[in-house]
């Protein structure tokens, strides 16, 4: 079977996309409290709990991906929040 390498690379793009989906809404301060702001079991909680139209929407190859730009993302957006309350 022939396999378009194009379909195989992540792009970043659509990664971003879909970590964006991901976080809308979520208030990350609650979640950070609640995780003890252990940036790894936010992601893991956030990625275990996906609505089945955004899980439809991670291709397989994708999911490491998404899962890392996630954490990143927690990340940065955290940092954000604490440099502009301190």
């Amino acid at each position: 079977m022939f396999v378009n390498s194009k379909e195989a690379v992540a792009k970043p793009i659509r990664i971003t996309r879909i970590v964006s989906v991901i976080l809308n809404g979520v208030v990350l301060n609650k979640l950070a409290t609640q995780h003890g702001h252990d940036v790894d079991a936010m992601a893991e909680t956030l990625m275990l709990n996906l609505s089945g139209t955004v899980q439809r929407n991670i291709l397989s190859h994708e999911v490491s991906h998404v899962n890392h730009s996630l954490r990143k993302e927690i990340d940065r957006r955290i940092s954000l929040s604490q440099a502009i309350y301190c």
